[in-house]
This record gives C-alpha cells, structure tokens and sequence, in this order.
C-alpha cells in the first residue's frame, strides 16, 4: 500500500506523493512527518472525524486506523510544544467529501514557520494586522493569533470548515492573547479583493509553493500585496522539493518584479544561508520585496 505515490480519497482527490508514507509514519511512530505541503465563511462547519478516509481501491484495517488516530492525538500535543503554544490543538483532517489531501494535513514548513514566529517575533506580532495564505490546518495564522495578532486565514472552499473549526477550538488561547482571527475564501486566481484591500503588517504562507501551477497566481498575489502594503513583510516558507521546481519560482517571481531574499534555512535559530538547490529537503525563510530594477514592471 505504502509504495503508492498517490492516495485517492473518497472524492477521488489526491494527497502530494509521500503522503501516504507520512501517514504510515506516523502510525508506527507517532512522529511529525518529516517530508514536505476566499468570501468570509459565516455558516457552522460540517463536523470532522479525526485521521484519513478510507482509500479508493485500499483498505485499511481496524488496528491500522485505530493505532494512526493514536499517533495523531500525540502529535498534536508534540506540535504545540515543538511551536511552542502550550494548549494548541490543530486538527488533520482529510476525509471531507470535498476537501484535498494537501490542505487538511500539518506539513513541516508550516511547524518550522510557526516555531519562528513564537521564537523570533512574538512582541512584533502583538497587535499586527496579518494576512495567511493557503492556512490549510491554520497553524500558522492560528498561532499569530496565539501570539495576539489580528489574522486573516485564507484559503480555498474545501478547506474552509477544518480551518474554521481549528480557529473555534482554540478560540479562547486567541482571546486570552488579545488576538483575533477570521476565516476567508480566497482563490488566488480570483482573489477577493475584500480580503486584500485591507492594511496588513505581515503576510505569511507556509508551503504554499509546491507545484508549478500555483507559482504565476501566487506571484501575481504577491506583487499586489507588496505594492498596496508597502510596510508590510511578506514572508514564505518554501520546502526544496527538486531543482527545476526552484528554477521556475525564481524566474516566475522575477517576472513579476519581485525579489526572493531567502532569510533563513532549515534551522529556526540561524540566519546562516545554505542554497537550497543543494540541499535536501531544505526549508527556506524567503522575504519578498519588489526587485528595484524591476519595480516598472
């Protein structure tokens, strides 16, 4: 089963390649996996089953799922302390009828971001306006708001009621930190401009650079974002996947005026910059700026 490199789930939905050995993973182990992933939503989220649908074509046995929804309890409290967020709770779950595998999972740039945040810009965030995009389980834009910032977290219509329910359940951490955080669609492709127009002091997004297709709406996004919020720091976390992935995010992100400076590398800690075309399975901190020899653009 686990040599699979896709995973369809009961909409015929696929999670990216490795999903199905991270999850696996997890179960024997109880582990973070290692590998690595708008209008305002008003209506109450459908209710969530904790850990994955059963599979088109594979079945999964009882003590398989019994032992999976085990090591997803105790990640989740490995994750808030690895964060650093005592209490937090952040629910995967990718057995929606109409929900992508890739959205409703914890993926390591997303841990490794918010553990930056909490180490490196808790008094900045204290009060900040914050923009997430592609938030999937919200642990980003969920622990901004942990840290007292004001959030939006974004993302696509399937995701919205895991995002929403992630931002409920850990309603009374965001208050106590004098946060907030709402919910909103956004495609980027369409983007709402409701949800941009607004003055953000940062912008985050976790993981949100893994396949070619999302590069060119993204960057257009971004270049928007950039010029409409000048004072604002836009911040990526991207996971070296391969090469030419990496090749055609620069050239895209050149095109479109904007400059990749990476500020940071694997290590939470450090500022210490290791290409990560050379590197395997690097986690890069990229903050984008507009390029100044190509602001005209």
């Amino acid at each position: 089963i686990f040599s699979h490199r896709k995973l369809f789930f009961s909409t015929g939905q696929y999670c990216r390649p490795g999903t199905m050995q991270a999850l696996a993973s997890r179960a024997r182990t109880g582990g973070i996996a290692a590998t690595g992933r708008p209008s305002i939503l008003t209506q109450q989220p459908a209710k969530h089953i904790r850990g994955p649908a059963i599979a088109r074509g594979v079945q999964f046995n009882d003590q398989f799922m019994s032992v999976l929804q085990q090591s997803l309890e105790r990640e989740e409290h490995r994750i808030a302390e690895k964060i650093g967020i005592p209490g937090l709770h952040l629910h995967e779950a990718v057995e929606e009828e109409h929900t992508e595998g890739t959205g409703a999972l914890i993926w390591s740039a997303g841990v490794r971001l918010a553990q930056h945040i909490v180490k490196n810009r808790t008094n900045e965030l204290k009060g900040a306006h914050v923009l997430d995009l592609g938030s999937g389980t919200g642990i980003v834009g969920i622990t901004a708001a942990c840290l007292g910032a004001h959030v939006m977290l974004t993302d696509t219509r399937d995701i919205l009621p895991q995002l929403y329910e992630n931002v409920q359940t850990n309603g009374e951490l965001i208050n106590q930190a004098g946060g907030s955080a709402t919910v909103a669609e956004l495609d980027w492709n369409e983007p709402d401009e409701e949800v941009l127009d607004q003055d953000y002091d940062w912008v985050f997004g976790a993981d949100v650079t893994y396949s070619n297709e999302q590069l060119v709406p993204l960057a257009k996004l971004l270049r928007q974002m950039v010029l409409t919020n000048e004072q604002a720091v836009v911040k990526l976390a991207h996971m070296h996947r391969n090469k030419e992935l990496d090749k055609a995010m620069r050239e895209v992100f050149h095109d479109e005026g904007l400059l990749l400076r990476p500020v940071d590398v694997r290590s939470t800690g450090t500022t210490i910059y290791e290409d990560p075309l050379h590197v395997d399975e690097a986690i890069v901190f990229y903050r984008i700026t507009l390029d100044p020899s190509l602001k005209e653009l």
